[in-house]
């Protein structure tokens, strides 16, 4: 009886088929072991760690308890208690310096038997009166950090008489911190939320939290794991030296046959093989494979020649950019896989430089696409003049270039970075019809010795950059840190995505918080400004996240339209209160939007009783002007103010004075900070003096003091916003009266 041959793929798919099989039971026991055992030593850890924790916690209350007992029974305490009129004098001079005060104690404030304070004192963070019923300790969150407050009784020792009561404020993490943990790491103690009310030690725990420094069993972990691997390595030894002679015997030899032909090829590429002289292969597919290996081979060399030629003509057109000339993306690509060949395990430290045009479709839509074109063209020239001879310039699209420098340290690439910012600021960008001032934004990531960074990662970690190096208090040259990339998480994540997108979607979790907008004076709250949150499982998403996702996908229009639908609502809600008003701050889309007018018809019934502005940035004004003052000039027919916001931040801040219907400017607040620098204050007094005497209303932004808001007023200044008068609150607040912050007598 004849055999028929047996195909190859049988032959490989039966003994892969069996091999694989044996191989993933064997791996997947070792997976679920291993698994086991990490899960019991992480439970087993993390015991220990809440342990350490909620000690350190009650030991810390159990400090701060114990020095208010000892303050209680100091004897200066009760003499100011019994003589309190030199308690400005002692609260001073004396209260914190004595041998039961510490570091983590912020404030300490004595009362009368009545709980009122013996004497206000300007700079005491603790209140002027208690109540009997809040003896005790309690917690406290502000801005991410737990607040403790001690109250207690001070009573004659002599009588058994109380006398008053003493208040301490204490710094709560410190203490904690300073404890000794063998599981908990104390560098990653936490808080989850940024306030709170009076909380009790049990509510504290559950937002405080922190990272296991290590797992104390990963040792045996991994006497565990080489046992497994161990047992692994030698079944699948056994079973290849089963296997291997007799897939040796059946395939080898025809296999072996077949790459010596291949390598003949390929020694040979421009040679005719003639498949009918060659003999037959044992197996008739790997024959089948070689026949039409040569007939391919063959067919190639026909058109090999030509192709080479085209292809050396195309290389060029296809990785060059049309308008610069310089490389474009496909070259960059092809750049970065080439240097990571040539380097190979050597591992030379390399820098990604990242180029961006800070406002630049602002200056396209304003000038032209022609002159976009000539500033690209410029800023490609001024670049590749900085560059050394062996780097090259990539445009990335847009207005992004980059930059590859291989081998160069931190000081180098980053006096590279300077060059090329000082040359384009140092351009006369007028001889292009520019008016304003063109600017760069730099943004630098290294791939260090020790890392295998790929080119996504460092064109990620160079986007982090550039995109805090347009930040406001950011230099325009910034290079990644892990710092930043700490700060971005919530920007580029796809949770605070999909929150954000959800909320301009469809209004859910959008809220709005008020900040007062104060005259000067009189001392009332005449408008409030609506700034925009995003609340999500009890935290709120603010600007810095939401504004940069909104711009870089278009949807400043979406935004805009769910605020003013919001407005709408909390007016009809009565959350302004009457007589006062809004101001609402718009987008440069939507400033220059055909719809603009039939989306604010819903806010003219409210126009009469309350005061409603249209903040506009100088940005948004840099675009369509002519679109932007019809829109505006619409707005104030129909009952709305027109503020300039951010006066001083932007290109051409007079120019707008002059041509756009402006009712309010809003000084920023850069400008209102010049009252610290006494040169410049006359620039201030100028400024303000001159938009006052132009008819124009004036706002300072920023106000943080007393003596600020002062001399504010004294220069013309009719409205002030900013911390000192309140911080945006969802709720507005029942009293408005600002008198006494300025100052003035009720």
């Amino acid at each position: 009886m004849r055999f028929r041959p047996i195909p190859l793929s049988l032959f490989t798919t039966f003994f892969v088929a069996v091999f694989l099989l044996l191989l993933f039971g064997l791996g997947r026991l070792t997976y679920l072991e291993i698994e086991k055992l990490n899960e019991r030593f992480r439970n087993a850890n993390q015991q220990l760690g809440d342990q350490e924790v909620a000690s350190a916690l009650t030991e810390s209350l159990n400090i701060i308890d114990q020095k208010a007992v000892q303050l209680a029974s100091w004897e200066e305490v009760i003499q100011q208690l019994l003589q309190p009129t030199y308690y400005t004098y002692w609260y001073r001079h004396r209260a914190k310096q004595n041998r039961f005060t510490s570091d983590y104690i912020l404030d300490l404030a004595l009362y009368d038997a009545e709980g009122n304070v013996l004497a206000s004192i300007d700079t005491s963070l603790l209140p002027d009166h208690i109540q009997s019923d809040q003896l005790g300790l309690t917690i406290k969150i502000s801005e991410y950090q737990p607040f403790v407050t001690v109250i207690k009784p001070v009573v004659n020792r002599q009588t058994n008489q109380l006398l008053g009561y003493i208040s301490t404020l204490n710094q709560l993490m410190p203490i904690i911190e300073s404890h000794h943990f063998s599981n908990a790491d104390p560098a990653t103690l936490n808080i989850d939320i940024e306030q709170s009310g009076h909380l009790s030690s049990e509510q504290f725990k559950q937002h405080l939290h922190y990272r296991l420094i290590s797992m104390p069993y990963s040792q045996a972990i991994q006497s565990e794991l080489a046992d497994f691997l161990f047992r692994l390595a030698a079944i699948t030894a056994s079973l290849t030296l089963l296997i291997f002679p007799l897939a040796a015997w059946l395939v080898s030899r025809p296999i072996m046959a077949i790459t010596y032909h291949i390598n003949e090829l390929k020694q040979y590429p421009y040679k005719k093989f003639d498949p009918v002289k060659d003999a037959p292969l044992l197996i008739t597919e790997l024959d089948t494979i070689r026949q039409s290996l040569d007939s391919y081979h063959n067919q190639l060399n026909q058109v090999n020649t030509t192709l080479d030629e085209r292809n050396q003509q195309l290389q060029h057109l296809t990785q060059r950019d049309n308008l610069t000339g310089v490389l474009n993306r496909s070259a960059f690509d092809d750049y970065w896989n080439e240097i990571s060949q040539l380097t190979g395990s050597k591992k030379l430290q390399t820098f990604l430089m990242l180029f961006d045009i800070n406002h630049f479709k602002a200056l396209n839509d304003s000038y032209g696409h022609q002159a976009g074109d000539d500033v690209l063209i410029t800023i490609a020239q001024l670049i590749n003049s900085m560059l050394r001879g062996r780097e090259q310039l990539f445009r990335l699209g847009g207005d992004e270039f980059a930059t590859i420098l291989i081998g160069d340290n931190h000081r180098k690439a980053m006096q590279l970075a300077k060059q090329c910012h000082l040359a384009i600021s140092n351009y006369p960008f007028e001889k292009l019809g520019i008016l304003e001032p063109v600017r760069m934004s730099i943004g630098l990531a290294q791939s260090s010795t020790e890392d295998d960074s790929n080119l996504n990662t460092l064109l990620w970690q160079a986007d982090v950059a550039v995109h805090f190096a347009k930040r406001p208090g950011y230099s325009n040259i910034v290079s990644f840190s892990a710092e930043l990339a700490q700060h971005a998480q919530g920007l580029f994540s796809n949770r605070n995505q999909s929150v954000v997108f959800d909320a301009i979607d469809n209004g859910r979790g959008l809220v709005l918080f008020y900040q007062p907008i104060v005259n000067l004076e009189t001392g009332h709250a005449e408008y409030y400004e609506a700034l925009v949150r995003i609340s999500h499982e009890d935290q709120l998403i603010m600007p810095s996240h939401i504004f940069p996702l909104v711009e870089a996908r278009s949807l400043e229009l979406d935004l805009d339209r769910q605020v003013i639908r919001k407005i709408c609502a909390d007016l009809k809600a009565d959350k302004i209160p009457a007589g006062s008003g809004v101001s609402i701050n718009l987008s440069a889309p939507t400033i220059v939007d055909s719809d603009l007018t039939n989306w604010l018809e819903a806010l003219i019934p409210y126009t009469g009783q309350y005061k409603l502005l249209i903040e506009v940035t100088e940005t948004a004004l840099i675009t369509q002007l002519e679109t932007a003052r019809k829109n505006l000039n619409k707005l104030r027919s129909m009952g709305f103010h027109i503020a300039l916001d951010d006066f001083g931040s932007g290109y051409s801040s007079i120019r707008y004075l002059g041509t756009m219907p402006v009712d309010v400017v809003k000084f920023d607040i850069t400008l209102t900070r010049l009252l610290d620098e006494p040169e410049s204050n006359p620039i201030l007094d100028h400024l303000a003096q001159m938009i006052n005497e132009s008819g124009h209303l004036l706002v300072a932004e920023g106000i943080e003091t007393r003596s600020a808001a002062t001399q504010l007023r004294q220069l013309g200044f009719r409205y002030g916003q900013g911390y000192y008068f309140g911080k945006p609150k969802a709720q507005i607040p029942a009293k408005q009266d600002y008198k006494h912050a300025l100052n003035f007598s009720a």
